[in-house]
């Protein structure tokens, strides 16, 4: 008998965990932070404020000042793309309506943060300045926050833009989007448009109206990250009329977004880390990711540790009653590393234990190194027990998923082995037997194969009881 070497694969549930991702060291990051425009901007204008500026009322210094430190720090707009010269904007400080955005940002910025304080109507640098902005921990604190202001304040502006506009929805959207996307890959803005308004997950609210205007909603916000070094956009790129717009997740930008995510109670595993998870954790968790992140997540744990210890941690958290889907993905998992565990996996069937039993005889189904003699005879071992495990890990989703296993062109028709010989299903101590039985007959479409179901069920429940 040729068995077919595909598992039972439920429909993916909503997404949970983002994917694992690696990330650039501590020191690299501060690096990266420290040189954005507008922390940068913000950091210069707190030394510059040194000894002390007088200020106004509102917290500026006078316009000549506030135009003396936009010529002699070169402050430039934040959010705005640079001008094809390279020109960064007037400068004069008899324009204050030109002046004010140059300066105020990054300059509200260095106070709030606490870069400076405010004073008896002075400004003056914090005390503990340069000792701070030494520090890498404190300058990705800084950064961080100047990150999530950033966001917030794009989200309140796209909120605000007319009737069904879903701000608060776009920007975590467009910003999970990026994050899954593999490392330095370029992102056409028109992709992920589309993907906002017609995907699986498409934002609900927006009107049509809305929804033809999300490329323009989203590029000034795209903008605004650019300044804090957390999005890169392809500068030949950013205007329509010279090709589409290309958006990239900086490596600093990865590192800001795994903090909302994990705020708001995401989990977001790194690579690194994520080799050092329990067997049992690992499996649990592959269905919350996408499919690459599950790749990704199945390589990481598998590089962390040798063929024969994956199988060993595998084999403990698999071996106990209501596990089949874990089997199954565990199955999944080992048969990347198959190919070096032969000898393992046949001294496995000769285990008392059913379920370890069970899972060599997966991995070797699936691992396409066996002649049909060897099939056979696997089949004649542990047929049973396999496909109970089959269909009681498609039924891990509910009966929605079995009846998708029962339809499926890769899983048709394997359900009925289990009526080859109903004696011997009797004697197969799978604790999952009945439960599947009863299923079938539920919902099998088969009205003859329902009624031998149910009659099976019912002996195997009277030998039980």
């Amino acid at each position: 008998m040729n068995t077919p070497s595909h598992h039972p694969r439920p429909p993916d549930p909503p997404r949970v965990s983002a994917r694992p991702i690696h990330l650039h060291p501590e020191t690299q990051l501060a690096f990266s932070a420290s040189h954005c425009p507008l922390y940068a901007n913000a950091l210069a204008l707190a030394r510059w404020a040194g000894p002390t500026v007088p200020v106004t009322p509102r917290g500026f210094p006078e316009p000549p000042l506030i135009g003396e430190a936009v010529r002699a720090l070169s402050l430039r707009p934040a959010g705005l793309p640079p001008e094809p010269s390279g020109h960064a904007g007037p400068t004069r400080a008899e324009d204050l309506s030109s002046i004010d955005p140059l300066f105020a940002l990054p300059w509200w910025e260095a106070i709030r943060l606490g870069m400076v304080e405010l004073t008896a109507g002075q400004a003056r640098p914090a005390p503990d300045l340069e000792e701070r902005a030494r520090d890498p921990r404190q300058i990705l604190r800084w950064w961080n926050d100047m990150f999530e202001t950033t966001v917030e304040s794009a989200r309140g502006d796209l909120a605000g833009t007319g009737p069904g506009t879903t701000g608060p929805d776009l920007l975590p959207r467009v910003l999970r989007s990026l994050y899954e996307a593999p490392d330095r890959s370029r992102v056409p803005l028109a992709d992920l448009v589309t993907e906002l308004s017609t995907g699986p997950e498409a934002l609900s609210g927006p009107s049509d109206r809305v929804r033809r205007r999300l490329s323009d909603l989203l590029l000034p916000m795209l903008w605004q990250l650019t300044e804090i070094g957390a999005v890169h956009l392809d500068h030949r790129h950013a205007r329509p009329s010279s090709g589409p717009c290309l958006v990239r997740l900086t490596p600093l930008g990865r590192f800001g977004v795994r903090e909302i995510l994990l705020s708001v109670g995401v989990p977001a595993p790194l690579i690194e880390d994520f080799g050092r998870v329990g067997a049992a954790e690992f499996l649990d968790s592959l269905h919350s990711f996408s499919l690459d992140g599950r790749l990704i997540a199945i390589d990481s744990w598998l590089a962390a540790r040798t063929p024969a210890r994956a199988l060993r941690e595998i084999g403990g958290a698999v071996d106990r009653p209501g596990s089949a889907l874990r089997r199954w993905d565990g199955a999944k998992v080992l048969n990347l590393t198959s190919s070096h565990l032969g000898p393992h996996l046949r001294a496995l069937l000769g285990s008392e234990r059913p379920a370890l039993a069970s899972l060599a005889a997966i991995v070797l189904l699936g691992s396409r190194m066996l002649d049909q003699g060897e099939i056979d005879r696997i089949m004649e071992d542990h047929g049973p027990w396999v496909v109970v495990d089959m269909v009681a890990a498609a039924m891990s989703t509910g009966e929605v998923g079995l009846v998708d296993f029962l339809t499926s062109p890769d899983t048709a028709g394997l359900e009925s082995l289990l009526l080859d010989d109903v004696d011997r299903l009797r004697r197969v101590d799978h604790p999952d037997t009945v439960r599947v039985l009863e299923a079938l007959c539920r919902v099998h479409p088969d009205p003859d194969r329902a009624a031998r179901f149910r009659a099976a069920a019912v002996r195997v429940r009277r030998d039980r009881d």
